[in-house]
């Protein structure tokens, strides 16, 4: 398991010299919308601002590696978004896949029984224009059986992972609202600098 788990991560992040480069220390911004309270959290990609719907009554926090997002009520439920190095290809072609399905089946935790792979999807989102590949598997622990949504985005400058994991009776309920704050991912340019700015700096 472990020669396993090296060649993979050996196949998938060969890179060409680029790191990740996201800073998750969140921001969260509480606003009223028709008397409800709503959240979004933002962070910092180099210059950039990038920001995201937190599900409405969910926890998010953070730090510069990763976020995490706690739907309420529920101590075994999950979602977290991650940055690793880009690929060297973002393509999502069959041993990328097959080497992506095989992280995923060996991320569930250590001693969980009957781990299996139960859907892989396509570009079920797609973040400015980058493409993306889910897979869902299925696995026992704690006396109970979980569901784990694990979606990679191949990024120019970073691969972004959103990882979601419940409870089956809940999963499918939790895992909608945990999508729907991904495809609310929004990348705020930074100001471009005018003429006027230019001169007056000067």
């Amino acid at each position: 398991m472990i020669r396993l788990s090296i060649t993979l991560l050996c196949l998938l992040f060969l890179v060409s010299g680029a790191r990740a480069e996201i800073d998750f220390t969140p921001t969260v911004t509480r606003y009223y919308s028709q008397g409800a309270e709503f959240s979004s959290v933002s962070f910092k990609n180099d210059k950039h601002s990038i920001s995201m719907a937190v599900p409405r009554k969910w926890t998010c926090r953070g730090d510069a590696s990763r976020l995490q997002f706690s739907p309420p009520d529920q101590s075994f439920a999950e979602g977290v978004v991650q940055a690793a190095p880009p690929m060297r290809t973002r393509v999502f072609d069959e041993a990328t896949v097959k080497a992506l399905e095989a992280l995923v089946i060996n991320s569930v935790p250590s001693g969980s029984q009957g781990v299996m792979l139960i859907s892989r999807l396509e570009n079920p989102v797609i973040l400015n224009q980058n493409l993306s590949y889910e897979f869902v598997v299925s696995y026992q622990t704690l006396g109970q059986t979980f569901h784990r949504s694990v979606i990679f985005v191949n990024c120019p400058e970073a691969q972004i992972i959103f990882r979601f994991t419940a409870p089956e009776a809940v999963f499918a309920n939790l895992n909608g609202a945990f999508n729907r704050s991904v495809c609310s991912w929004y990348v705020t340019e930074p100001a471009e600098v005018t003429g006027a700015a230019m001169t007056a700096s000067k």
